[in-house]
């Protein structure tokens, strides 16, 4: 099937789960990534019942390391590459084709380097510190880094790399619109097996045993159901606005490296604005 297909290669390009297939960006990959947050999704899942069994064994900001640790493992370090040539890229001097040249150099610089720092000691301290509502704190993550990703495509312009080139090329607000559809959907399943979760939980000694609770989360629940939609919409579009204007600014566009970016970006942004939330009693 089409579909199928389709699913396993966006798995290849971001992931280093063994899909085992050579794919063309052109014709194979770019126009069908916004199926991009299914990717988001598993990887979400597969992190989030991770650190749940961690959490029950380890103190909660070694596990939060070990995830982000994990998450990097599961993802080959694909985007944290284009965040630490971004960040090389935005402190280099000049005109926007000499920064894309910075960018592309294999050294890492300072500003690379920092970005790349804070980033990531964000991120885990966020994880080690969501531990109640983890699954939602790394699934709603990984689904809307992934979407923005299909978002800048859709709506930014390319550097005319050539990386980023047949991403936006081939890239609609029509594929922006399915990939909202989709996004959507996916946050509401998520919602539902945490409710499946939650529903054996006590009953199963296994799961009390290997995993950690998780706070209530419930479809029926209109003002949990909306607080989840809200954080989507301001954790797409904050993220997004931020990282499309410094590539306008200095790049005259975005390139594949600015994408990367965005991914890790968003991922920490929403990680702390669901912490915010969940300290507030919100979530």
């Amino acid at each position: 099937m089409g579909i199928i297909k389709d699913i396993k290669n966006c798995f290849s390009f971001l992931t280093r789960f063994p899909i085992g297939k050579e794919i063309n960006l052109t014709e194979d990959l770019a126009p069908k990534i916004w199926i991009f947050p299914v990717v988001g999704l598993v990887l979400g899942l597969i992190s989030s019942f991770a650190s749940l069994i961690l959490f029950k064994f380890l103190p909660s900001l070694l596990v939060g390391f070990i995830t982000l640790g994990f998450l990097l493992l599961m993802t080959g370090v694909h985007h944290t590459d284009g965040l630490i040539d971004f960040g090389d890229g935005l402190m280099a001097m000049g005109t926007p084709e000499r920064k894309i040249e910075v960018m592309h150099d294999v050294a890492i610089g300072a500003g690379g380097f920092t970005l790349g720092f804070i980033v990531l000691a964000l991120t885990g301290l966020a994880i080690s510190y969501s531990m109640n509502f983890i699954i939602i704190a790394l699934v709603l993550s990984e689904i809307v880094s992934k979407f923005n990703m299909v978002a800048a495509c859709s709506v930014g312009k390319s550097a005319n790399t050539k990386m980023a080139d047949p991403f936006l090329r081939s890239n609609t607000k029509k594929h922006l619109v399915f990939s909202l559809s989709l996004s959507i959907g996916l946050i509401f399943f998520t919602i539902f097996l945490i409710m499946i979760f939650n529903s054996i939980y006590s009953d199963i000694i296994f799961l009390r045993f290997l995993f950690s609770p998780v706070n209530e989360i419930s479809l029926w629940n209109f003002a949990q159901v909306v607080l989840m939609l809200i954080i989507f919409l301001i954790g797409t579009i904050i993220p997004l606005l931020i990282v499309l204007n410094l590539a306008n600014r200095n790049f005259n566009g975005l390139t594949g490296d600015c994408l990367g970016a965005l991914n890790e970006i968003t991922r920490v942004f929403i990680l702390i604005f669901i912490l915010i939330l969940g300290a507030s009693n919100l979530v």
